[in-house]
């Protein structure tokens, strides 16, 4: 390995508890998460800088997931046209797509619309909302999302220094044992004034060792409660293209698609892999 070369530590999501157990804290360290994924869509200058606070503000949607439930969030821009998108699942997989592809000229606030899709196992029609974009930036729709698509008391906060991400959430005001609400010690907005100045300290520090965020998160009055690894994972193979690519051969013919070629070259929109198919293998399917 070449001097000065670091190799980046695996993104995590790190859940904590505060002591009165009224609020979830949960810290995204997602500097190779976003290195990843930046690589894929060859984004520079103020496109990366966009792109980061996609996925950053996204990462803790999957705090709200259930296993196997699947979210994605979906940006459709008006002005200027463009289409993002950042898919995840709850064991921590994540892609992103961007249209078009060389799109570079990205806005500080957005215009057009906000679209979450949730998809349960075994269930055929996903939960969908809409939220409307209006010189709104992309942390807010978020939080707009946690307020108007599930209706509780989050704030997503995200760092200006480093990588990194805050959610805080506030647990129901039930207490489950004896059958019976309670009001919290605290509204989250004080919450949220408490935490804040060791929190951007936190931010400041920029650190990606999950052993020292828990360290600095439980000064602030929390207990850790798990971690979680969040990665890029594509879903597309071989296979599916393949399925793909009949079922256009299906709609139209074989020869109007390889024309006068004895393969085609398609490419998954996503992680931007290639994948030749063989026009006689096409033919042994039809």
């Amino acid at each position: 390995m070449s001097r000065g070369f670091k190799v980046l530590n695996t993104s995590k999501l790190i859940s904590f508890i505060d002591d009165k157990k009224e609020y979830t804290l949960h810290i995204a360290e997602g500097q190779k998460l976003v290195h990843d994924l930046a690589i894929i869509h060859d984004l520079k200058g103020k496109g990366f800088a966009f792109f980061r606070d996609c996925v950053l503000s996204a990462i803790p949607l999957i705090t709200l997931l259930k296993p196997k439930e699947n979210l994605g969030l979906y940006i459709d821009s008006e002005d200027p046209f463009f289409m993002f998108k950042v898919e995840m699942s709850e064991e921590g997989y994540f892609r992103t797509l961007l249209m078009p592809e060389a799109f570079n000229d990205f806005p500080e606030k957005l215009m057009g619309r906000a679209r979450l899709t949730k998809i349960f196992p075994g269930q055929k029609n996903p939960y969908n909302s809409v939220i409307e974009l209006n010189q709104t930036s992309l942390n807010e729709a978020v939080n707009i999302i946690l307020t108007e698509s599930y209706q509780i008391k989050g704030k997503v906060i995200l760092s200006q220094d480093s990588d990194q991400v805050a959610f805080l959430m506030q647990l129901p005001r039930k207490n489950w044992d004896k059958e019976e609400e309670f009001e919290p010690s605290q509204e989250i907005g004080d919450k949220l004034k408490e935490i804040e100045k060791p929190l951007n300290e936190l931010f400041k520090k920029g650190s990606n060792e999950d052993s020292f965020i828990a360290k600095e998160v439980e000064s602030m009055g929390f207990q850790h409660l798990k971690s979680k690894e969040v990665n890029f994972k594509c879903a597309c193979s071989y296979e599916r293209m393949v399925t793909g690519v009949l079922s256009l051969v299906q709609s139209t013919s074989l020869d109007n698609v390889f024309e006068q070629d004895s393969s085609i070259e398609t490419k998954c929109d996503y992680c931007k892999t290639f994948y030749k198919i063989p026009k006689d293998h096409i033919a042994s399917l039809v």
